[in-house]
């Protein structure tokens, strides 16, 4: 029987298969947790690994499934070509709770949306770039490296891996005071654009400012930082902070003449600041930035897919 079948249903945190922890005594039927894994994850809702534990992410996931199957926005699957169409339904047929819990009423919700293609309506994202760099703090002590923005090869995402209260002013405090990097402060904001978690995006550096973000790779690296802990996170930052990442790094990548996919990196991809080798060639962590729930090769097609429907003229992203 598949999860969508029973009328019983009861799925919660800590729900599980009869083949996962087999030391333990499962308190589901057949692959129940697994299925519906794969159909969150299909639809758009970040459930993690379908591993057949109904742990905290799929948690959080099927309550955002329940909230937007509550609400009246629609979008159908996209392709090749770029998202699908956004429609509404009115009024929505789901009326349940967003608890997480994923009883009978939320199955047959699910089901309804993969049979009409419908996935996780997109956020709808205003991109605008505040320029802060006049209004944040520098140290007097420390002088700036400069170059030319041609120099630029490499874009890196990075996250502050802070509290999410910490803005683009408490970020600049901690990097141009004694921190993590140097004892003595680094010259300025390690990073030339700050998003935070509602999508704003700001400005920081001119990109002839050489910032202290990736250790030897500085020179040739433009930094941008996500306003999100990875640290001890069970979900990925908020979709409209990354569509307004990618947005900003497609323009970019125009305004720069780089390629998402060769020239965007996130900073634990990079060999001696983000990992390092074992004697048998074996990649070692030394950062996990910007979170290991942060999918990099989908944020690169995201980003591809953006670059491809930019004007002609580069906008947005100046030095």
């Amino acid at each position: 029987m598949h999860y969508y079948e029973d009328k019983q249903l009861d799925l919660k945190e800590g729900s599980k298969d009869q083949n996962v922890l087999p030391d333990d005594t499962p308190n589901t039927k057949e692959n129940y947790v697994w299925e519906l894994q794969a159909d969150l994850n299909g639809l758009g809702y970040a459930a993690g690994k379908a591993d057949g534990w109904f742990g905290p992410r799929s948690r959080e996931a099927a309550a955002a499934f329940q909230k937007d199957a509550k609400g009246t926005a629609r979008q159908e699957q996209g392709g090749a070509s770029g998202p699908g169409r956004t429609t509404r339904e009115e009024p929505p047929v789901f009326t349940g709770e967003s608890t997480g819990v994923v009883n009978w009423a939320t199955a047959q919700e699910l089901q309804r949306w993969k049979e009409k293609r419908w996935q996780r309506p997109a956020p709808v994202l205003v991109f605008q770039i505040e320029d802060v760099r006049d209004r944040l703090p520098t140290n007097p002590q420390r002088s700036s490296q400069v170059r030319s923005p041609s120099d630029i090869d490499r874009l890196v995402l990075h996250c502050t891996d802070a509290a999410p209260s910490w803005g683009v002013m408490d970020c600049a405090r901690y990097d141009v005071g004694p921190n993590h990097i140097s004892a003595q402060g680094c010259p300025t904001i390690t990073y030339a654009y700050f998003v935070n978690a509602d999508g704003g995006v700001q400005k920081c550096l001119s990109h002839e400012v050489v910032s202290w973000h990736v250790g030897d790779w500085n020179y040739r690296s433009l930094g941008v930082v996500l306003a999100y802990r990875a640290s001890g996170s069970s979900a990925p930052p908020p979709a409209i902070q990354l569509i307004a990442a990618a947005e900003l790094f497609a323009r970019l990548c125009q305004t720069l003449n780089l390629k998402p996919e060769a020239n965007i990196v996130g900073h634990r991809e990079l060999p001696g600041t983000g990992y390092n080798l074992d004697p048998q060639g074996h990649k070692i962590l030394r950062k996990e930035c910007p979170g290991l729930l942060v999918d990099l090769d989908d944020f690169r097609r995201e980003t591809a897919r953006r670059l491809q429907t930019l004007p002609a003229t580069p906008g947005g992203a100046h030095a």
